[in-house]
């Protein structure tokens, strides 16, 4: 091989009493984001802009981000390539039904002026249309369910 190594290091202070795994996350990320390596799901959030008045879709992104976390132990060993999956989370139809057909599963939440309802997007189609006030916890479970039979048993 050619190269200047193998390892990639990183530096933190850590939090008093705390370990160093904080740094080991991080270089995986900067691994992972860099299209190096996988190590757990990917998620794609709209940054947010004029277009996005409700703070909805930062809440999802940050819920899927959280469900992602908690499940990854589980998915690990149960769905052998779950590190692969992609999951977008957007805040209007500008740019968002684009990065959700672009994601494994995505989802393009409505932005100011646009209708209450959001296409969710499995494998680059259009599959169903969720609204009213369960729109979070509709698309947490067709993630769940899209690892489910996607990735299979290990």
């Amino acid at each position: 091989e050619q190269g200047i190594g193998d390892t990639i290091r990183a530096s933190l202070t850590p939090e008093v009493g705390g370990d160093r795994s904080a740094e080991v996350r991080l270089c995986q990320d900067i691994l992972q984001a860099i299209g190096l390596r996988r190590f757990r799901p990917a998620v794609t959030a709209c940054p947010g802009c004029g277009r996005t008045t409700s703070t909805l879709f930062r809440e999802l992104a940050q819920d899927i981000q959280v469900h992602i976390d908690e499940k990854l132990p589980e998915w690990q060993s149960r769905h052998k390539g779950s590190e692969t999956l992609q999951v977008a989370v957007m805040g209007c139809v500008v740019n968002g039904p684009g990065e959700s057909r672009a994601a494994n599963i995505g989802i393009s939440l409505p932005g100011a002026g646009e209708e209450p309802r959001a296409p969710v997007f499995v494998d680059g189609e259009r599959v169903k249309l969720l609204s009213g006030p369960n729109i979070a916890s509709e698309f947490i479970e067709m993630v769940e369910s899209y690892v489910e039979t996607t990735y299979g048993e290990s």
